[in-house]
């Protein structure tokens, strides 16, 4: 049973969108075509699939090599059964510094301020609040008593 993967292939050294190439790859074939030419195959065993980012793979065919970008990455890594994305490169010396999380945690806490309370002395309404509504109040009390005469 083959498998057909469209997408892109680069040479080595080009750059843009590269040529529309099609992958057939079956157990003991890979074919590279383009539209209706075979551009070769290869057995399966002298070739070496290797991610290089960003979805493409190098493709080493018996001694020739292209990046090849397919539509569909993920299918045509584990068809390859080839990680997705190449493995980071771990530098001993140049190892980044470790987060301090406790220490962070920390510095939160002791840049936290209490939100103010507008009630502090217990109080239901705030004397602001109170007036307020009191002056509110007596403004209608007043509007009311004024059409009661009137009428």
């Amino acid at each position: 049973m083959s498998q057909v993967f469209s997408g892109s292939m680069l040479l080595p050294g080009e750059d843009g969108d590269g040529l529309h190439a099609t992958l057939e790859i079956d157990e003991e074939l890979i074919r590279l075509t383009s539209g209706e030419d075979e551009l070769g195959s290869w057995s399966r065993a002298d070739c070496d699939v290797s991610p290089s980012g960003k979805g493409s793979f190098q493709l080493d065919l018996a001694g020739d090599n292209l990046e090849f970008t397919p539509s569909s990455p993920s299918a045509f890594a584990e068809t390859m059964t080839v990680p997705l994305a190449p493995e980071p490169q771990s530098d001993e010396n140049s190892e980044r510094p470790r987060f301090d999380y406790d220490a962070a945690i920390d510095e939160i806490i002791a840049n936290v301020k209490p939100l103010r309370d507008p009630n502090d002395d217990d109080e239901i309404l705030s004397k602001p609040m109170l007036v307020g509504i009191v002056g509110v109040s007596t403004a209608v009390m007043a509007g009311l008593v004024t059409i009661s005469m009137a009428l």
